[in-house]
């Protein structure tokens, strides 16, 4: 009943969930309709910003500040839905489709084809399982299994600059990403492409600043701290960003695009809540209380900040004008006329250069573009009761083809100033055809004679590339994936191809072990290679002294304590002592009697499952769990492991009610069962 109302629950969320309009890498210079109703009284961006943030080096320390508080507050608090970490797969159809597709983006590659959920914030460094931003929609974005998989768990930051032999993912052709094992004794870094670096940094202080206190702490956005937590919330305290410039340096780097205002759009559908650093970039520069650069934002904060206005009174005579500085970029200007003027006008220069609001003698200017000039135009009152009397008028401003010009006008009675519009002239076109390519579609391109502004109309589709058949230029092997090079047969370019490896007898992708496989032999350490260079044997059963290691190595081959074993069974410089050693210290086993551990007898399914158990700390099971296994006897001795495996993922039956305990546990279901535990 649990199941089928969290499925029922998260069914209602997504059919009122909308579709992701924006458009990928094209910068949003205005806010939705959603993101401006979001931000009202206390949380106003005017009264957001004139909080304190923090300059302290220590992310631990910064997550204190009063701004930090209140952008925490506003997200947490209008958090109102969510989906489960399973429901997200369909939540990313709505969430991150693009260019009217249903399927969704995925983040890394900005391509489309098979995905996972990658935590952007490593879960190896949050304390969190698939719960609370683990599986937060503003967190969880869909990517390519191998970009998710070789990514792993390493931190972001500068990887080019400093490491010239860093590897490449993929390895030819455009990269996606750059990273390097050198960092931080082999704890790993990596480096997005500059397109998606903003994305990254967002993501990561929305994840600080709502989460930072979750389960054991998710406090290491850029500092080391000590670890915490146990079993499966537990969090090594690596960083997860090199250090603060980092952030905010990709922060300016790649601007918001108007696909991840759409995306804030569609979550804050789905769970209630915005990521505030998407709306309002700014904001991550005054929590780190730093100064905001020139940088475009949906909200026009940043930009307004570094441009001038200047002010002009006309006649100087006439009257004075003052400006006040406001919140966010903005600015007001007050007119006051002298005795006996009145104003009368006023105009900016450029004129679509800020957003004006006129109230009586006080104009409002936001979301300043670049410097402008705005002239207040004073006259003296009622010296034309009867009538102005206008002269023939000066052209202030030259029409252009799209642009209107402006003609100033000045009474000759009363010195007063009027402006009117010069029509634009409109394009003068010419055109010609340019015929199709493999990937550039016939167009017939036209200029303008008078302004060279150019348009595009299509006339005929892209031809597509003509791809050889391909050459194989270096197999697949374990330790490294393969290559194809093709060729196109029209316009030259080539193209290569990753070949990933593939055990003979592991080679289809619908098979419930293909993913686990691979994970143990890619998981670092590696957890088994197969049995031999082009066989895994999924279905052959596992000895106890290879559940014992694969489990070993899954946990990260940690050195056992120098100390006696028992086990006379268990031969000095067996390839397995380590790893039962390790198991017997750890309380995993007690081995099979006094001094044996019977390393070359078939392990059953029951023993592998409280093998794990007890390898993660014996988490308790939930209360009130019913096993529907019948052959399961209410006091068996792997009952309980058993009961928290089940409600975990990490097994099911081998029937509607039978779980098989005493059967062989198969190569196949063992590392099912680990990556299942372990993996991403």
């Amino acid at each position: 009943m649990k199941r089928l109302l969290i499925v029922l629950l998260t069914a209602a969320l997504l059919a009122g969930a909308v579709s992701n309009p924006g458009t990928r890498h094209e910068t949003a210079l205005s806010l939705s309709e959603e993101a401006l109703a979001y931000y009202t009284g206390e949380y106003a961006p005017e009264a957001l910003s004139a909080l304190a943030g923090s300059a302290s080096g220590r992310s631990d320390e910064a997550w204190a500040s009063p701004l930090r508080a209140a952008l925490g507050q506003l997200m947490t608090q209008t958090r109102s839905g969510g989906v489960s970490y399973a429901a997200a797969l369909a939540a990313f159809s709505n969430t991150d489709c693009s260019g009217g597709s249903q399927e969704p983006l995925r983040f890394y590659c900005d391509d489309f084809g098979t995905v996972n959920r990658e935590e952007l914030w490593a879960e190896a460094h949050g304390s969190y399982w698939h719960e609370g931003p683990g599986c937060d929609l503003h967190h969880l974005r869909p990517a390519n299994p191998q970009a998710n998989l070789a990514r792993g768990s390493m931190c972001f930051g500068r990887v080019r600059e400093r490491f010239s032999d860093c590897a490449v993912w993929p390895e030819t052709g455009e990269p996606v990403f750059w990273y390097s094992a050198e960092w931080n004794s082999g704890a790993g870094l990596v480096e997005p492409r500059d397109e998606i670096k903003g994305d990254v940094a967002r993501i990561l202080l929305y994840v600080w600043t709502c989460w930072g206190e979750a389960g054991g702490g998710n406090l290491n956005l850029w500092t080391e701290l000590p670890a915490s937590g146990s079993g499966l919330e537990a969090s090594d305290g690596k960083p997860v960003i090199e250090d603060a410039d980092t952030l905010l340096d990709w922060m300016a780097l790649d601007p918001v695009d108007s696909w991840e205002l759409g995306r804030n759009d569609a979550v804050q559908a789905i769970q209630g809540n915005r990521n505030v650093f998407i709306d309002y970039p700014e904001l991550a520069f005054l929590l780190l209380d730093r100064e905001i650069p020139d940088m475009p934002s949906p909200s026009g904060w940043a930009r307004s900040s570094h441009c001038s206005l200047e002010l002009t009174a006309e006649p100087p005579e006439g009257g004075t004008v003052s400006l006040s500085p406001g919140p966010c970029g903005s600015y007001t200007v007050s007119a006051s006329p002298s005795s006996g003027w009145e104003l009368s006008g006023w105009s900016l220069s450029p004129e679509n250069a800020a957003v004006l609001v006129r109230s009586g003698g006080e104009f409002c200017l936001s979301g300043l573009r670049e410097d402008c000039e705005l002239r207040l135009y004073f006259a003296q009152k009622d010296p034309c009761a009867a009538g102005h009397s206008w002269d023939g008028g000066l052209q202030t401003a030259a029409p252009g083809c799209e642009t209107a010009g402006e003609r100033r006008y000045t009474c000759t009675r009363c010195g007063a100033v009027k402006t009117e519009p010069v029509p634009a002239l409109g394009h003068a076109w010419e055109g010609q055809n340019i015929s199709p390519g493999c990937v550039r579609p016939g167009i017939y391109l036209e200029y303008c004679l008078r302004c060279g502004a150019e348009r595009e109309t299509p006339t005929q589709p892209p031809l597509g590339h003509a791809w050889d058949s391909g050459t194989v230029t270096r197999p697949a092997t374990q330790d490294q994936p393969g290559e194809r090079s093709y060729r196109c047969l029209r316009c030259g370019l080539t193209r290569r191809e990753e070949i990933p490896f593939r055990f003979l007898d592991v080679s289809d992708e619908g098979a419930y072990y293909f993913v686990p496989v691979y994970w143990a032999l890619h998981h670092q350490p590696r957890v088994t290679a197969g049995t031999g260079p082009t066989l895994f044997s999924p279905h052959q059963p596992c000895t106890r002294a290879q559940v014992m290691c694969f489990l070993w190595s899954a946990c990260g081959r940690p050195e056992p304590a120098e100390t006696p074993l028992p086990f006379t069974d268990v031969p000095e410089g067996a390839w397995y002592r380590k790893a039962v050693l390790w198991a017997l210290e750890r309380g995993i086993t007690a081995g099979t009697g006094p001094d044996r551990f019977s390393p070359h007898r078939v392990c059953t399914r029951s023993q592998t499952v409280c093998f794990l158990w007890h390898a993660l700390g014996d988490p308790e099971p939930p209360e009130g769990e019913s096993l529907p296994f019948a052959d399961v006897p209410p006091d068996a001795y792997y009952r309980r492991a058993l009961a928290w495996a089940v409600d975990r993922g990490v097994v099911s039956g081998t029937g509607a009610e039978s779980f098989s305990p005493g059967a062989s546990c198969t190569r196949a279901q063992v590392v099912t069962m680990l990556w299942r535990a372990f993996g991403p």
